[in-house]
């Protein structure tokens, strides 16, 4: 008897934390009371409340660190090279938006100019863009793109997906691309740009992307914050 009366407790608690998480109470990235602190709350037992925190945990909506507490997770963020980005922060239920920091024509210097396969001090289109999905800056990227390909393409563009964007105005289509991804610690450019602190595991990555005649469309260099828990890149072109 004793054990269906806590099993019924403990889902209760859960069903009711579940609750204030779903209607704000405790945001992502909150730090829920302390385990003795929902005792009294809720006039549980320390095993009761280990028995909820634990099902919220399995079900990813919770994450407990040790020696630091509970939090509300964030959802990880699906990202498919298929889709835009843009795409790819709607379907994981945030808003997206981008902001145009840079966008200039430089001459291409080495390595840039050998990864557009373009003459050495040949134009290029260069963006610099923060990518953002519910306000909150996810990375930092710079944008390469040979001159001839897309001329005017630092004026025209604006925001979306430049995917798209290059598709529809330069009827250029991307057919495949190639990444390269390396753990980083943050520097003083990915602290500024994403509020994060100088010296915070972020991830770096470069993409090479390419048209059906395997000729270069676009090159790629962007750091990713490290404290979302999970990107998962997927690429069918």
């Amino acid at each position: 008897m004793t054990k269906r009366i806590n099993n019924s407790l403990y889902s209760i608690i859960k069903e009711q934390l579940l609750k204030q998480i779903q209607s704000g109470v405790y945001a992502v990235g909150d730090k829920l009371p302390t385990e003795a602190e929902l005792c009294e709350m809720f006039s549980a037992s320390r095993t009761t409340i280990r028995l909820a925190l634990s099902e919220l945990e399995n079900q990813d909506i919770l994450e407990r660190y040790q020696g630091k507490g509970t939090f509300v997770k964030r959802k990880e963020l699906q990202l498919n090279q298929a889709r835009s980005f843009t795409e790819d922060v709607l379907m994981s239920g945030k808003e997206p938006t981008s902001k145009i920091i840079e966008a200039k024509v430089i001459p291409a210097e080495m390595p840039i100019n050998e990864y557009l396969n373009i003459p050495l001090k040949a134009p290029v289109n260069h963006l610099l863009r923060i990518r953002y999905a519910d306000n909150e800056p996810l990375l930092y990227e710079n944008t390469y793109i040979a001159w001839d390909l897309a001329p005017g393409l630092i004026n025209d563009y604006k925001e979306g997906s430049l995917f798209s964007f290059l598709e529809t105005e330069h009827n250029l289509k991307a057919h495949r691309s190639v990444e390269q991804l390396k753990p980083v610690l943050a520097n003083s450019t990915a602290s500024k740009l994403l509020g994060v602190k100088e010296g915070s595991p972020s991830l770096q990555v470069r993409t090479f992307t390419y048209l059906a005649d395997n000729s270069p469309l676009e090159y790629s260099f962007g750091v990713f914050r490290g404290d979302f828990p999970i990107y998962t890149i997927e690429r069918q072109f």
